[in-house]
């Protein structure tokens, strides 16, 4: 009888000191939300010529037009001077697009969506005439397409700001269009010295 006592007694001390599984016992689990990301068609193209772009900070690009593709803007270049400038260049013609890396967050919760986007413009020079060939200075917001950006470089605010002023002003100084001395590429080279 003794022994059964201690049994008993040992059991129940068992009993007592584990713990036991409550089945509608709570955890303790954080929530999570899931961030949707939109990528716009302009924030991958500036990815995919430089893979660590930051958000806020300004970059410039070069685009090129590939051989046989049509400037348009306007350009009144004729087919020889086409040809002159493709066999200098290797390529149709060439801008400089400048811009920042935004993010926008919308939504709350279960719905909130983040969008990224290369928030820029596209600059570059055409012929404007055929006779006496005046240049003329394009800006426009840049929206991606089949042409690829090549990087550049990361720039500031001011001088980001301060590229319509350059191109304009190389414009009045370089007036008349060459291909030898004054063409697009020119520009191009004229404003990314601005943006270093």
């Amino acid at each position: 009888m003794k022994l059964s006592y201690l049994l008993s007694f040992f059991l129940a001390s068992l009993v007592i000191t584990s713990p036991v599984a409550t089945p509608n016992g709570t955890d303790d689990v954080a929530l999570t939300t899931r961030t949707t990301t939109n990528d716009t068609p302009e924030y991958k193209a500036a990815i995919a010529a430089h893979p660590t772009l930051s958000k806020d900070k300004y970059y410039y690009f070069t685009i090129k037009w590939p051989l046989g593709a049509e400037v348009g803007d306007g350009d009144q270049e004729s087919d020889a001077e086409l040809k002159a400038l493709q066999q200098q260049l290797g390529f149709e013609h060439i801008g400089v697009v400048v811009g920042q890396i935004t993010e926008t967050v919308s939504g709350k919760g279960k719905n909130q969506k983040t969008t990224r986007h290369f928030n820029a413009s596209l600059y570059h020079m055409t012929k404007k005439n055929k006779v006496p060939g005046d240049t003329e200075f394009k800006h426009s917001k840049y929206r991606a397409d089949a042409k690829h950006l090549k990087f550049r470089g990361e720039t500031s605010n001011k001088k980001a700001n301060s590229v319509s002023k350059a191109g304009k002003d190389y414009v009045s100084v370089n007036d008349i269009y060459k291909v030898q001395g004054n063409n697009c590429n020119d520009f191009a080279k004229a404003v990314m010295n601005v943006l270093r």
